[in-house]
């Protein structure tokens, strides 16, 4: 990756939610490595802040770090005033949440939660951010989906459901916006070392945020999506190998026997 070239084409601001832990940390460190500025959104001022001075000092870069509910009505106009005046090239929208186990564990409204956050925010930011874009005739949007987004996923239902969604709004505007100079790309990570593997520490299936996150700045421009990992991409592959039911079926029989939570 021709570092100048892509801070040409996608700087000289970029925007990470989901900013405070795992894999949006890492797309702030390699960002700010070649020279982005940053801003970052999350919930985690103070993980931010350190963060931002951290990088600020090592890569003279400058950040601006936002404390903000991305499931909040309105959220984007908080967005729109910190960005104001702000060459913003590169939006990665990370920030997500997830509820695995039985359907209704997690209950009501961390489920419609996970909506506002997996679907709606990461919309609305591209819906607006993109616009932007456009109108320079470059940039790009990053959506952080999953390798469950790829088939039906018992005891991840809900989960895998909205990155079903992000995968598709990716790879659709992958190919609208590519006509007006702005890539779109779908990350779709299996299990990666954040809060979100709580629990699986030390298994060998459990990729790190760096390999990650460099597929994903490394493929931007090129695909519509990329899957690390070569267990990843077998995973990612198997209802195109087995169809959807069958998949389907030795995905749920195997989380029902090893996730706790698929059977309370």
């Amino acid at each position: 990756m021709n570092k100048q070239k892509f801070l040409e084409q996608y700087g000289t601001w970029a925007i990470v939610t989901g900013a405070s832990s795992g894999i949006g940390v890492e797309f702030a460190k390699q960002l700010a490595e070649m020279g982005f500025n940053l801003v970052l959104i999350a919930r985690r001022i103070e993980n931010m802040e350190q963060l931002g001075k951290e990088l600020q000092s090592k890569y003279n870069i400058e950040y601006k770090a936002v404390e903000l509910d991305l499931t909040t009505e309105g959220f984007y106009a908080t967005v729109a005033k910190v960005i104001d005046g702000l060459d913003v090239g590169l939006l990665v929208n990370n920030a997500g949440i997830n509820c695995e186990g039985a359907f209704y564990r997690g209950g009501l409204d961390r489920n419609v939660g996970m909506i506002r956050l997996n679907v709606e925010a990461p919309f609305i930011l591209a819906h607006e951010i993109g616009k932007q874009l456009i109108e320079k005739g470059k940039g790009g949007i990053i959506f952080t989906a999953s390798t469950s987004a790829f088939q039906a996923m018992p005891y991840f239902t809900h989960y895998a459901a909205t990155k079903a969604y992000v995968l598709s709004l990716a790879e659709s505007m992958h190919y609208e916006f590519r006509k007006k100079g702005v890539d779109v790309i779908a990350l779709c990570p299996g299990p990666t070392e954040s809060e979100m593997a709580r629990g699986l520490e030390g298994n060998p299936l459990v990729m790190k945020a760096e390999p990650v996150v460099k597929s994903a700045l490394k493929s931007l421009g090129r695909r519509a999506h990329v899957v690390p990992g070569l267990g990843n991409k077998i995973g990612a592959a198997m209802p195109q190998v087995l169809g959807r039911r069958l998949s389907m079926e030795v995905v749920g029989s195997a989380l029902k026997r090893f996730l706790p939570s698929a059977r309370k």
